[in-house]
Formats: structure tokens, sequence, C-alpha cells
């Protein structure tokens, strides 16, 4: 029973993972930029949460649908006005000056935050604080199964957009090959813009569905931003099945490394599942072309 509790949270967290850990692939996968402000976006989504559960009545998981668009508007606002401009002096495949820009911005975000709001922890306070369901010996956090069908259901719905709109299909035709895609009237900024905005989007509404279980704090992008980045490797660059089994590979290691051992030697078996990846299948367990 003790290993059926276990696997049962792993897959509750993995899930969450998961739905952060995709908008971070598909902004990687459409443009082959990094974006190293991804946790501190998620930071922003959860003290927007945070604070409009508190001074409105509305529920919580309207408010995280709120959050996920009002991110939808500031990534494609990010993109086009600030980003694309930087892309534009590149040449390089994988621009490096995007990567130094967003770490430079995520550290702002970060220390703006600690500066205004204080670096202390604060747990937003809801009607699913605490709540659960008991099924015999089984006990299941409502709010972390709630976010895990909304994680599953936000990925397959980004799944079949992509493969089955026809913008979707134009998203990954510029992700395959950027020239091809803009001689067939395909525009490249504004495909740009919308899988950043997604990404971010994606975000927000992970933000909203971890407050009701997940203390705020200037750092906390942190903890699940270099756990996405790993889960981006280990799925495969691009490919959403991809971080959606690598965000329940990532739980499932975590909550059975700290059953059987410890959380440290939980977080180094992660890390090393990551070296491993990228030293003997650097393209992930699923490639691009299968997600």
């Amino acid at each position: 029973m003790l290993y059926l509790q276990t696997f049962i949270d792993a897959l509750m967290i993995g899930g969450v993972y998961s739905v952060i850990a995709v908008g971070l692939s598909l902004i990687f996968g459409v443009m082959r930029v990094i974006n190293w402000s991804h946790g501190e976006s998620l930071m922003v989504s959860m003290l927007i949460a945070l604070y409009m559960n508190q001074y409105t009545p509305l529920d919580p998981y309207v408010i995280m649908l709120i959050v996920g668009a009002v991110m939808f508007v500031y990534g494609y606002v990010l993109q086009s006005v600030v980003i694309s401009r930087i892309l534009s002096r590149e040449t390089d495949r994988e621009p490096i000056s995007c990567l130094l820009f967003t770490a430079g911005l995520g550290m702002v975000m970060s220390y703006s935050v600690q500066i205004i709001f204080g670096s202390k922890q604060v747990m937003a306070q809801t009607k699913y604080n605490g709540r659960a369901l008991h099924m015999g010996d089984l006990v299941v956090s409502l709010p972390k199964l709630i976010a895990f069908i909304i994680a599953v259901v936000a990925v397959a719905a980004l799944w079949t957009f992509l493969q089955k709109s026809e913008y979707g299909r134009a998203i990954r035709a510029t992700s395959q090959n950027r020239s091809v895609a803009t001689l067939m009237g395909i525009s490249e900024k504004r495909v740009y813009s919308v899988s950043f905005a997604i990404g971010t989007m994606l975000v927000g509404l992970a933000g909203g569905m971890l407050i009701p279980y997940f203390s705020v704090y200037p750092t906390v992008g942190s903890v699940f931003s270099n756990k996405s980045f790993i889960i981006v490797v280990l799925g495969g660059k691009g490919s959403v099945p991809g971080a959606l089994l690598g965000g329940l590979i990532v739980g499932l290691i975590e909550k059975f490394g700290a059953l059987f051992f410890s959380e440290s030697v939980a977080q180094i078996i992660v890390f090393l599942m990551f070296i491993a990846i990228l030293l003997f299948k650097p393209t992930g367990l699923l490639s691009k072309d299968k997600g």
C-alpha cells in the first residue's frame, strides 16, 4: 500500500512538472531559444494567482485561467517587442544573446519580487487547502489530483493543436525548417510570438494550479525550472509527449528515491540520469519528429 501511495504521489507532481516543461520544450523546439526566465515566469504567475485569490472572490481554478491568459499576452509582447529584435541581429541557429537576455530577465524578476514583497514563503488560503480523497488506506490530495488532471488535459490539448490545426502545422513546419516555411508563406515572426506566448501561458496555468498546495517565494521558480530542463532533455527537445513522459519519470524517481533512500539521494539520481541521457541519447527518449 505504501508503494501504491508513493506511485500516486509521484504521478501527481510529475504531471505538474510536465506542463511546466512542455512550454519550455515548445519554445526551444520552435525558436532554438533557451528561456532561462521560465522559472521566474512561473514564480510571477504564482504571485499573481496568490494575490487574486486573496483580494477577489474567484475560485482558484478560475484564477488559473485568468493568469494563463495574462501570461499568454506577456509572452506574446515579450517575444514580439524584445526577443524578436535580438533574434534579428543574430545569424547563429542558436543565438547566445537570447540566452543571456532571458537569464538576465529572470534575475531581474526574482530580485524585484524579493525587494518588493520580501523573501518569506507565503501560502494561499483556498477552500481546497488540506482537502483529500480517502480510498481505503490511500489518501489523494484533492488540489494535487485536480492539478494532475489539468496538466494532462493541457498537454493533450497542446499536442492536438500542434498535430491537427492549421496553425499547429505551421509551427511544426517552422521548427523543422524555417527557411522552407517562410517560402511557403508562413510568418516566422508570428509563429515565434505565438509559440513563446503558448509556452508562457502553460507556465501561467501551472502557477495557478500550484497555489492551493505550494508556497510562493522569490526563488520558487528555480525549484521547477531546473527540473524542467532535465525533463526537456529526457523526453526530447521539442517533443510534447516526451515532456509528459519525462515529467512522470522525474516524479517517480523523486518519490521512490526519497522512499528508499532520501530526498537528497533522489535528486542526485535525477541529475545522474540527466547526465546519462546527454552522454548516450542526447536526442531524448522521444525524438522531436515523433512528438
